[in-house]
């Protein structure tokens, strides 16, 4: 690929020939190494995502949409910087202005405006999205009571939190409480009837401190937001791990772009030979779309193919994030990690799994297809995590925050913020995820 600009531009002259896709409109695998479930594929290989984008409106343009569509609740951070919050979206952190970049999270128009019509999934879009979790295996909440095999054509959200709104109890200036009753089945039929309340708020630059460990650098806009999700079992018994657990689980999506990647730091335990990261999802991720430089997995965000990886409560450092190359636009995520260790449900996409509570802290996705040669209409990649599942009892609960930071502004001074909290050179990720060519260097300014 060629590398990316400065500028956010990339100038290829390539031929191309178009072919016809069957789009279908949610995600996962019928089988982990063969074929993929995917988000649709519509823009072709010759443009850029910024292309694929070009009429995205501004973010008081979305507002007015989902005004029009759903509801939008904004809370008004420092110098411009908002978000939405939508309750009759299952209470999703829509997305986020910052700086020059008017949307971070994906709000996809079209199927918003087709309202809660689909098949599997009502793919809403959001910069935070509240979920439960595991998704797969003996004890996952996404596939039918019974079923002898997890297929795309049986693998459905649960309507609990697919579907309709979220309550709202309290709303002030800068932050909105909101609230559910649930019900969820797993795959070996057991039941969990749960409330869940979610408190969504905006993060001051005068906490970075506390939060993150800094002060905003003079020039950078800034804008950071949280969710406090808790999950109480109402039901009238305990939980038993023995016929399964449950546990919260966020989801972010982040608008794609061919200059984005995921950066995800991992702390490195005593030598064991064993992977840093765990890509059992949707089969190997290339050596070309993932890398693991000094102790930081190395991501494409481009939504041109699938892909999918996840990092252990025993790997995980507590903060992930992405970094736009065109956007200028670093994105860090702090979430809530256990010092002692705990069970985590296993989202991979097996009946019977071996280790059933030895799932990921931290996941991140790509959308996409098959190859690289399309980029998926719904362009996007998510920053995930989970927390324990744990065996409450009647009344017992188990929270789980999520804060997700955005800073855009001068590459010199986000070259210092990355090395700060995620322990990474941008410079020596652009080398090596798009490396000079061989027949000479990098053009200038790229």
């Amino acid at each position: 690929m060629t590398a990316p600009r400065q500028d956010g531009i990339i100038r290829i002259r390539t031929e191309i020939q178009l072919r016809p896709i069957q789009p279908s409109l949610f995600y996962g695998t019928k089988d982990m190494n063969k074929s993929h479930l995917l988000l649709p594929v519509l823009c072709c290989g010759l443009f850029n995502l910024a292309g694929c984008r070009s009429g995205s409106p501004d973010f008081e343009g979305i507002r007015e949409f989902l005004d029009s569509t759903a509801d939008a609740v904004v809370l008004q951070g420092e110098n411009g910087s908002k978000i939405i919050v939508s309750p009759r979206l299952q209470g999703r952190i829509m997305t986020a202005r910052v700086g020059n970049v008017e949307s971070t999270g994906l709000v996809p128009r079209k199927t918003i405006e087709e309202g809660e019509s689909h098949d599997h999934f009502n793919n809403f879009g959001g910069l935070d999205r509240f979920w439960i979790g595991p998704e797969a295996g003996q004890y996952g909440v996404y596939f039918p009571p019974g079923a002898k095999e997890l297929t795309r054509e049986n693998w459905q959200v649960p309507a609990a939190f697919d579907k309709g709104a979220f309550d709202v109890k309290e709303k002030q200036a800068d932050r909105i409480i909101l609230h559910r009753e649930m019900e969820v089945t797993n795959l070996r039929g057991v039941t969990f009837q749960v409330n869940v309340t979610r408190e969504i708020g905006l993060i001051p630059s005068a906490e970075l401190g506390t939060e993150l460990g800094i002060q905003l650098p003079a020039g950078i806009s800034y804008l950071g937001c949280y969710s406090d999700n808790q999950l109480q079992n109402t039901g009238k018994t305990d939980w038993d791990p023995a016929s399964g657990l449950i546990g919260i689980w966020i989801l972010g999506m982040i608008n794609a772009s061919d200059e984005a990647v995921v950066i995800a730091p991992f702390k490195t335990p005593a030598e064991d030979g064993k992977s840093p990261y765990n890509d059992n999802y949707f089969g190997k991720v290339e050596e070309d779309r993932l890398k693991v430089i000094d102790n930081a997995v190395i991501f494409r965000g481009d939504a041109r193919k699938v892909g999918k990886f996840g990092l252990s409560q025993q790997r995980t450092t507590g903060l992930t994030g992405s970094f736009d190359f065109g956007k200028n636009l670093l994105t860090v995520v702090r979430f809530s990690v256990p010092e002692t260790m705990e069970r985590y449900g296993n989202s991979s996409w097996q009946v019977n799994q071996e280790k059933p509570y030895g799932g990921d802290v931290f996941q991140s996705y790509n959308n996409g297809g098959d190859d690289t040669t399309e980029v998926a209409a719904d362009a996007f990649f998510e920053l995930e995590s989970a927390s324990p599942v744990r065996a409450l009892k009647q009344g017992e609960s188990i929270s789980h925050r999520h804060a997700t930071f955005h800073f855009q502004g001068s590459r010199e001074e986000l070259e210092k913020l990355a090395g700060k909290l995620l322990g990474v050179s941008l410079e020596k990720i652009q080398e090596a995820m798009w490396p000079p060519p061989p027949d000479g260097p990098r053009p200038a300014g790229s």
